[in-house]
């Protein structure tokens, strides 16, 4: 074998031998880029699952207080129907009371018998009015109970909004990384596919080269 001959046939040794390693080298960073993904990706579908299962828990919540809220409205609305009533019936046995008592002044009524039957009416009007004052307090004891749910279910629903707003992020940045990997990749065999094309022309340019001499040397 000549020289030459020699010379072009370590040449595309080479070539091959740098095309090789390339290769093997483009293929271990790609495995170390997809295994990156994957973790990254792993990790946010973790922590989505987690998310997820918070927010059907809080929305779960957000129903229980939302119904104590409406029950306890509803709650509060009778009782302020009850106590217009009671109030009614106080207004209208006031009014009975002081009708005994123009009459009497009128003297269509004895003072004996208008303190019985104002006795029975104070004693009637005392009552729906210990009664009105009880459910009063109720109704107070109600509107607290109110605030705090609607308190608990603005905390509650403002918790789940930023929960949706974190899983949304995650799942942007899954996006991106996948999309990141895949410029990666198609840069990484991009840039293998022109080192192995100039490599290759330079081993044709060699080849042709030494082909010239041979033949201007003959």
């Amino acid at each position: 074998m000549s020289k030459r001959a020699l010379v072009v046939l370590t040449l595309a040794v080479a070539v091959v031998f740098l095309l090789f390693s390339t290769g093997c080298v483009s293929k271990k960073r790609y495995k170390t880029l997809e295994e990156q993904n994957a973790q990254q990706l792993a990790q946010a579908n973790g922590r989505i699952g987690e998310l997820q299962q918070a927010n059907t828990k809080l929305e779960s919540d957000i129903k229980g207080v939302q119904a104590a809220l409406d029950a306890a409205q509803g709650t509060n609305n009778q009782l302020k129907q009850s106590v217009g009533s009671l109030k009614d019936q106080i207004a209208g046995l006031e009014g009975t009371k002081a009708e005994l008592e123009k009459a009497v002044a009128a003297g269509k009524e004895t003072e004996a018998s208008l303190t019985k039957r104002i006795r029975g009416l104070n004693g009637q009007i005392a009552a729906l009015k210990k009664k009105a004052a009880e459910m009063e307090a109720a109704i107070t004891a109600k509107d607290g109970e109110i605030v705090s749910f609607q308190q608990s279910v603005a905390s509650l629903k403002a918790a789940a909004e930023e929960q949706a707003k974190a899983m949304a992020a995650l799942n942007a940045s899954k996006d991106a990384v996948s999309a990141d990997l895949a410029k990666t990749v198609a840069a990484k065999k991009k840039t293998t596919l022109i080192l192995g094309v100039l490599l290759a022309l330079a081993v044709i340019l060699a080849i042709v080269g030494f082909a010239r001499k041979k033949g201007a040397a003959a």
